[in-house]
């Protein structure tokens, strides 16, 4: 029987949520929680932040496709024929039908959120995209500054408005690690000892989605 591949989304219709942070880190994790494992980061985003990325990578893991929105279907199909174990797509941040096929397309979609009124209010979109779709969604708290309320008030609400989608117990601290890791084509558990918090942090959240990816499917 063909292993099925796994799709994540990171969605969100909010410029600046960490979209792509979470996308590449995700990847990686997949990667490195599996030496075995194939996993391949497609960027959906005109902005091309993750292609960007990889071109500063000196590592070939995770496999990097700039995808183009139409050839999503081709992409996932290619990827399931070669035994790709995940699929991590970061999709541009506006509406439209890129997201909307990235998210029917998904087996779990997550979504990122700054903690604060405004990443609330855009997440509205998104949500309805899936629920539409009946897809599973996650929120993934981001850049959570280190002392305050903020995220712990950012849950309630989200909980609140949108009591079908839960919200991750992992929540991504607002690092400047993160930025360090990035601009050298590297993730955060290749640049910073395995002790810290920021590796924790991706450690955690991949662990939690790759739970609820079972979870789904059995």
């Amino acid at each position: 029987m063909t292993r099925k591949t796994k799709v994540i989304a990171v969605a969100t219709q909010k410029g600046g949520a960490g979209k792509s942070t979470i996308s590449i880190h995700l990847a990686v994790q997949a990667m490195q929680s599996n030496k075995d494992a194939q996993v391949i980061l497609l960027d959906l985003d005109p902005q091309r932040s993750v292609a960007d990325w990889a071109k500063l990578r000196e590592l070939e893991d995770p496999i990097v496709l700039q995808a183009m929105p139409g050839n999503l279907s081709a992409y996932l199909s290619q990827a399931q024929e070669d035994g790709a174990n995940y699929v991590i797509i970061d999709t541009p941040p506006h509406a439209g039908s890129t997201i909307d096929a990235a998210i029917r397309a998904a087996d779990l979609v997550v979504i990122p959120i700054r903690p604060g009124p405004f990443d609330i209010k855009a997440a509205a979109g998104t949500v309805e995209i899936l629920t539409q779709a009946g897809r599973p969604g996650l929120f993934v708290l981001s850049q959570v500054p280190a002392v305050g309320p903020e995220a712990d008030d950012t849950a309630a609400v989200l909980q609140e408005l949108y009591p079908d989608v839960p919200v991750a117990k992992a929540r991504l601290g607002q690092r400047k690690a993160f930025m360090q890791a990035l601009i050298s084509g590297q993730a955060i558990t290749d640049f910073d000892r395995p002790s810290s918090k920021a590796v924790r942090e991706i450690i955690v959240l991949f662990a939690e989605v790759r739970g609820r990816l079972k979870s789904y499917s059995s």
